[in-house]
């Protein structure tokens, strides 16, 4: 008996102490995020972590707060392996760039691990899921590429496509010329155009990556052997793609159940129907496999999990490099 006691007491002297002395919380700046975002080891964490969404060992939440001419997309993501649990809060307004910051916590120890900007792990996590689904949906290159959008999520996408799929050809549009006009002057094989439908004509890939919320193109805008990769709508009200272009084509989604409630999947003709629509983490993990049909469209909402597998990323190499500034709330 008194072993017990002894061990038992032993554990809650030890549990005392993690709470009374929590280690340093980490504090990263948004320059400093975006120096450990680096491809291509972004776009492998994410692709595990949708594998292990889909088999169970990654789960998310999510949830949105409307507030007079803004929302805040709150999104929570845990990983077992490496393990880390990720809360971002994100306050969006109708029109301009978000503001946030993602708190993780270390599950195993019960404490604050760090504190990030999270501006561009959501670009970059977003860009990381674009190339993960367009390596394993897209037939092989090389691809003519139609970009419509040119904030910071296209940018982030066009630099993880290139990671993965061979491009001959990017045609960019984006209400504001000058950002267009700005990634084709960066990048040799890219044109700023003055219309969605200019861009995505002979196109065989499409990603919309706009606050739209109204169809920038059709079905009978696109060839017939396409694949549309859907990045922009998240949010009740928002949309980019328009009618003709969900009929007969097969769905996947990074997270099927949100698609349809605040994607381009709530537009399905005869309403929602997430078991219209394949998760993409099966298709990575084996466990299903498309049809083949002429036309895929991919539809994008973020995933928790993701932000999660790219703050684990960033963790482990701002610790290896000691990078950011260690913080002790409790003193």
């Amino acid at each position: 008996m008194s072993n017990v006691v002894n061990a038992t007491n032993a554990t809650i002297g030890q549990n005392d102490l993690v709470t009374s002395n929590p280690p340093p919380v980490r504090l990263l700046t948004r320059s400093q995020v975006r120096s450990l975002l680096r491809w291509p080891g972004l776009i492998e964490a994410i692709a595990q972590a949708l594998i292990d969404a889909s088999g169970g060992s990654a789960i998310a939440a999510a949830s949105q707060l409307h507030v007079p001419g803004a929302a805040l997309h709150l999104k929570s993501g845990a990983l077992a392996s490496p393990p880390v649990l990720s809360v971002k809060a994100n306050l969006r307004p109708e029109a301009g760039g978000a503001a946030g910051l993602v708190v993780a916590f270390d599950p195993v120890g019960s404490t604050v691990r760090a504190v990030l900007d999270s501006a561009d792990i959501t670009a970059a996590r977003t860009g990381a899921i674009a190339a993960v689904a367009a390596r394993q949906l897209a037939g092989p290159g090389p691809h003519r590429l139609a970009l419509l959008g040119a904030g910071p999520v296209a940018r982030q996408s066009l630099a993880a496509l290139s990671q993965v799929v061979q491009l001959e050809e990017v045609r960019v549009w984006s209400r504001d010329q000058g950002r267009s006009a700005k990634i084709s002057f960066e990048t040799a094989i890219a044109t700023a155009v003055r219309s969605p439908q200019q861009a995505v004509a002979g196109a065989d890939l499409v990603l919309t990556a706009t606050p739209a919320r109204e169809p920038l193109v059709t079905g009978a805008d696109l060839d017939d052997h396409v694949l549309v990769l859907a990045m922009g709508a998240d949010t009740r009200g928002k949309r980019e793609l328009g009618d003709g272009v969900l009929d007969d084509a097969e769905l996947v989604a990074d997270v099927p159940a949100d698609a349809a409630e605040v994607g381009e999947l709530a537009y399905l003709p005869g309403g929602p129907d997430p078991a219209r629509c394949v998760a993409l983490g099966e298709l990575l993990a084996g466990r299903r496999r498309l049809s083949g049909g002429p036309r895929i469209v991919f539809d994008s909402v973020g995933t928790a999990v993701a932000d999660a597998a790219a703050v684990a990323l960033i963790l482990a190499t701002a610790e290896a490099e000691q990078v950011g500034t260690l913080v002790d709330f409790a003193g």
